[in-house]
């Protein structure tokens, strides 16, 4: 496998990031993968943020031959994602994805990869701290603000947000876990004990 070319990929991808300043964030698209054996239960959720309640939920069951490597987590989630989002027929504001945007070593995760294939506004929200460097809550990547540090968390850009949106944003859901990918995160893996269920 040539880590190295998809590495240099993702160089070259960063390059098309987008910052935008979004007028509203009122519908959110929040996407989360996960796992038995070989395959893969992607969840999409959208969720009202105003009125605190699910629009639409949908699962997309697929088969995954590509291992995990760390910082090439795209390559495994990004096309079960794409085909998630491709079966949404409800609009949405902004995309929430389990994972990083550019506090990435390359400024290229998985959020990223998603706002630049779909063009929409995307954000990931990440358990762990990949890369970057923490100031006063912000993420920084070679002096600039790429995300932002809250409670146990860690928001970074995907693309076609800016800093301010997605501080705004943060705002919006009172600083904590968004509650969209904690249901898309349930979902997924309720799915996964029902698919069980169903072979034993």
């Amino acid at each position: 496998m040539k880590v190295k070319f998809f590495q240099i990929l993702q160089n070259a991808l960063n390059r098309l990031v987008e910052f935008k300043k979004l007028e509203k964030i009122e519908k959110v698209l929040a996407l989360d993968v996960a796992y038995k054996d070989d395959l893969a239960f992607c969840a999409a959720v959208i969720y009202d943020l105003r009125q605190e309640k699910v629009l639409k939920e949908l699962i997309i069951k697929e088969k995954i031959d590509f291992p995990y490597i760390p910082g090439l987590l795209f390559l495994r989630e990004a096309p079960i994602m794409l085909e998630a989002i491709e079966k949404i027929d409800i609009d949405y504001d902004l995309i929430l994805v389990d994972g990083h945007g550019l506090a990435h070593p390359r400024k290229a995760g998985l959020a990223t990869i998603i706002g630049i294939l779909t063009g929409k506004p995307t954000v990931g929200i990440a358990k762990s701290f990949l890369y970057g460097e923490i100031k006063d809550s912000y993420i920084f990547i070679e002096k600039q603000k790429v995300g932002i540090k809250f409670g146990r968390y860690y928001a970074s850009i995907g693309s076609n947000i800016d800093i301010e949106s997605l501080e705004n944003f943060l705002n919006i859901i009172n600083f904590k876990y968004p509650k969209a990918l904690k249901i898309a995160d349930k979902l997924s893996k309720t799915t996964i004990m029902n698919f069980i269920k169903r072979k034993e």
